[in-house]
Order: C-alpha cells, then sequence, then structure tokens
C-alpha cells in the first residue's frame, strides 16, 4: 500500500458512501414528513369546504324561519369548485328532544359524510 503524503487532502471512498447513506436517509425522512403534510392539509381543506356547506344550510333554514323537515331532505352545493351533497332533517336525540341534522358529503363518495353536524334548538337545550 502507498502511503498517503500529508499534503493530499479529500475524502476517501468509504467516507463518500457513508455520507452519501446519511443524507439519503434524512432525505427519505423529509419527503414522508412532507407527503403526511401535504395529505393533512387536503384533508383540512375538505373538511372546512364541508362545514361551510353545512352553515350555510343552517343559516339559511334560520333566515327563512322555516323548521328543518321530518322526512331526509338532500341537495347539492357548489363550494369551492366542487359539488357538495348535503342531507338534513330533524333527527330524535332522546325522549321529546329533537335536533336538526346535516350530513355533508363529497360528490361521488357517500359512504361516510365529511362533516356531520347536529344543533338542538334552543328550546330543547333546558
Amino acid at each position: 500500500m502507498a502511503k498517503r503524503n500529508a499534503s493530499q487532502r479529500g475524502m476517501t471512498l468509504l467516507e463518500v458512501m457513508v455520507a452519501l447513506v446519511i443524507f439519503s436517509t434524512a432525505a427519505l425522512a423529509l419527503m414522508n414528513s412532507v407527503s403526511l403534510n401535504v395529505r393533512f392539509t387536503h384533508g383540512l381543506a375538505d373538511t372546512l369546504q364541508a362545514s361551510w356547506v353545512a352553515e350555510n344550510q343552517l343559516a339559511e333554514a334560520q333566515l327563512t324561519k322555516s323548521d328543518f323537515p321530518d322526512a331526509e331532505q338532500q341537495g347539492t352545493e357548489l363550494m369551492g369548485g366542487r359539488n357538495w351533497n348535503w342531507r338534513m332533517q330533524r333527527v330524535k336525540v332522546a325522549d321529546k328532544r329533537w335536533a336538526d341534522e346535516i350530513l355533508v358529503y363529497a360528490e361521488g363518495d357517500e359512504s361516510q359524510p365529511v362533516v356531520a353536524m347536529r344543533v338542538l334548538s334552543p328550546e330543547e337545550i333546558k
């Protein structure tokens, strides 16, 4: 083996490979974190828009002073460039207690509501 001159500088191949392993591990962890953050942000945007749809239906019922129907009523609203399907009705929550319920679904996915809101009327809260 040849002796290394004291004036030579640089990294050996082994040192470079160890540095690349450390860097790639850190980069993968960062990419995983960014991916989870993007997914969470997208879900949060959906939840926010669906809650606006539900609040719009509640506000409309209050402004027109109309009661929620006993039979389920359905409709569609455009919010954030997407169509949202909503269902509203008056539901029994306990003995002689009723609540107004609004369920909002993403268009094309009726399996589970994005937002479910139940509101007791003031006279029911007593």
